[in-house]
């Protein structure tokens, strides 16, 4: 177990400065909308599979989870995209761009769908709203993986 804390923390240095740029907080962010594509493609599969009460728990939890980390990553991108431009290349500065458009587009989607899922619990007649917020959002959600392979395209080191 030492070695490991030693391997851990050799990884976080007090000198940030190559990962706090714009092109880094895209790559992050570019990282976080692959997994929350891939969690939520899980939960497709687990819902289809018709799985246990538990592991759908648990897999709901996994897409809440990464749901959050994409929109703090967002945020984060926010702000240094404020201070400085992303890419002086023009390709992976739109790619960029449609990544975090189409980031910021879904979680729109997401917390509508949300908020309609909520209100039809509690009135019921809602269905065809609910289902049109939820068409909505799988749309938003192709775009945010169609935009984040582009990007990944141009920038490969940002596959994990």
């Amino acid at each position: 177990m030492p070695s490991t804390r030693s391997t851990t923390s050799s990884v976080y240095t007090d000198d940030d400065t190559q990962t706090s740029g714009p092109l880094a907080c895209c790559d992050g962010l570019a990282r976080t909308a692959a997994e929350t594509c891939r969690q939520h493609e899980r939960l497709s599969k687990l819902m289809a599979l018709a799985v246990g009460k538990a592991e759908l728990a648990a897999a709901l939890a996994m897409v809440d989870t990464i749901d959050l980390a994409l929109a703090e990553a967002v945020t984060e991108f926010e702000k240094k995209a404020a201070k400085a431009t992303v890419s002086d290349q023009p390709d992976v500065r739109a790619a960029a761009n449609a990544m975090w458009l189409s980031a910021r587009e879904y979680l729109r989607r997401h917390s509508f769908a949300e908020k309609a899922s909520r209100q039809l619990s509690q009135n019921g007649d809602a269905f065809g709203d609910l289902h049109l917020d939820y068409e909505l959002e799988a749309s938003a959600l192709l775009g945010l993986k169609q935009n984040t392979a582009a990007y990944q395209k141009l920038r490969p080191d940002t596959r994990a």
